[in-house]
């Protein structure tokens, strides 16, 4: 994998730096956006330096969705991962995806309390977050999230990986879904 663009729509800023000790990805091999939901950034205290942030709002948006497109729109190579502000990087992701140049590569993801979640070999709604992903830029032409969609995410995957035939399911867990909410 050349780089990883890592996307983090935020309104919680408070677990950034958290999500910051996470990223055990050598720092030329990644980019971390976030983008926050408001007109301007909270507190330069709360803004680790590993990532370029920017402040985007959009009537009618759900669940960090118009945040996710503004970052995808600043994106013009390598592949593409949705980190959002209330889960850490799995420590095991860089590891097992470091030298795939796959277009869809897919995992799964467990709930907090260990539980598998999603087993992420199904493109669909509802059996795949935008976490349990990662897309390469060249498959994603003009694909954006439906902003007012909670289930956005699987409409968005499915579009994507339906330009590939280079899609590569990793049959193991690495992605845990809303990690940091139990105030871990």
């Amino acid at each position: 994998m050349n780089i990883i663009n890592i996307i983090t729509p935020c309104s919680r800023p408070e677990n950034l730096f958290k999500i910051s000790k996470s990223i055990n990805i050598p720092k030329d091999k990644y980019r971390w956006i976030v983008v926050f939901d408001s007109s301007s950034p909270p507190s330069s205290n709360l803004i680790p330096d590993n990532c370029e942030y920017y402040c985007y709002q959009e009537n009618g948006s759900r669940v960090g969705n118009a945040q996710r497109n503004y970052a995808l729109n600043l994106i013009k190579t390598g592949h593409i991962y949705f980190n959002d502000d209330d889960t850490i990087i799995h420590p095991e992701l860089w590891e097992n995806i470091k030298d795939l140049t796959n277009d869809f590569i897919t995992f799964s993801q467990n709930e907090i309390d260990g539980t598998l979640r999603l087993k992420g070999n199904t493109v669909a709604q509802n059996e795949i977050d935008s976490h349990n992903f990662i897309i390469s830029y060249n498959i994603l032409k003009d694909s954006k999230f439906i902003i007012t969609e909670y289930g956005a995410d699987g409409y968005f995957a499915r579009e994507c990986s339906s330009r590939t035939e280079d899609w590569f399911f990793i049959d193991k867990v690495l992605s845990v879904y809303n990690y940091l909410k139990k105030g871990n």
